[in-house]
């Protein structure tokens, strides 16, 4: 990208302000997460200080992980993707249903889920790009026609999942999960990708602002398509591993996951205005929520203030984006 597009791109004082008070840099939602665990191991050390706790908390916390990763590229790049929940829906009943307990169809059917997210993505992103759809009209309805075709397929648990994969999605490797270890190695890459790669500075570029991108040679409706494409990908990827750790499907699976991920997103420093954020606060960011969840959960707390804290965060951080000299 040229010097002059690099400057216009550029954002004001008063919004570099702002993103250093979000923590557009994704470090200042980890001191958040410090000083949460330091609370945790000081009020139940005997349940938060264990193995089982730390292992069962990273389990858990791989789903949104991976959906909150391909949120992040698609905010980026300024737009939204409000459908993840019911792809993952989808694609976790799907993903039983047609494995229905043989080891055999386990690689075909993960190979199918994964261009089923690649067509949807393909699809939100030329919506977008090509007929000027906002994104978040597209992608709610796309919310919605997923999420009737996965109760078109099922409105009960549907299918089963073979005893190796099953196994394979509780198994620990040390200390750590190997499906965490599996999300890890995935964020590892696409942060690499972000920050080191042509594409990523695209993808910043067009998040910054999509006329001065274009008029430095950015495609930028290739860049708008390929973040929905992993994005979707990867919420695909999501309802698979959904699949594998109920042993079933069900028409529930991914509820309010685009929620969650688009909170971790926000937690994480992203600006929902896109060109500015980073994967490490992202991954802060559903460190948090899962560290909350299992607060709750330890200390008795109940999970209807969940929702309080998820929105109070939006708030907050919109309002912190948005602020102006």
């Amino acid at each position: 990208m040229s010097a002059q597009a690099t400057e216009a791109v550029r954002p004001s004082p008063g919004r570099r302000r702002a993103a250093t008070l979000a923590g557009a840099d994704g470090m200042a939602v980890w001191l958040v997460v410090a000083a949460l665990a330091v609370v945790l191991a000081v009020r139940s050390p005997d349940t938060f200080l264990t193995t089982d706790n730390a292992a069962n908390l990273l389990s858990q916390l791989v789903v949104l992980a991976l959906v909150a990763l391909g949120q992040t590229f698609v905010v980026l790049t300024g737009g939204i993707d409000l459908s993840v929940g019911s792809l993952a829906t989808l694609t976790a009943v799907l993903t039983a249903g047609l494995i229905d307990g043989y080891p055999i169809r386990v690689l075909p059917v993960l190979l199918l889920v994964l261009l089923l997210g690649a067509l949807a993505g393909a699809a939100h992103g030329t919506l977008v790009t090509r007929s000027r759809m906002v994104p978040f009209v597209v992608t709610l309805a796309s919310f919605y026609l997923l999420q009737g075709l996965a109760f078109a397929y099922t409105t009960t648990p549907v299918g089963a999942i073979p005893n190796d994969l099953a196994a394979f999605a509780l198994l620990n490797i040390g200390p750590f999960p190997a499906i965490f270890l599996v999300a890890l190695a995935i964020f590892a890459g696409l942060a690499w990708v972000l920050a080191r790669t042509t594409f990523g500075r695209h993808v910043y570029a067009v998040g910054g602002d999509a006329d001065v991108a274009r008029s430095a040679g950015i495609r930028t409706g290739r860049v708008t398509v390929a973040a929905y494409v992993i994005c979707s990908m990867l919420a695909a990827l999501a309802g698979f591993l959904l699949a594998a750790k109920a042993t079933v499907g069900t028409p529930s699976a991914g509820a309010e996951l685009e929620l969650s991920a688009i909170t971790a997103v926000v937690l994480g420093g992203t600006s929902l205005f896109g060109g500015r954020g980073r994967v490490i606060g992202t991954a802060g960011g559903v460190v948090l929520l899962a560290l909350v969840e299992n607060a709750f959960t330890l200390l008795h707390i109940s999970s209807f203030y969940q929702d309080l804290v998820r929105g109070a965060v939006i708030v907050a951080a919109v309002a912190v984006f948005t602020r102006k000299d």
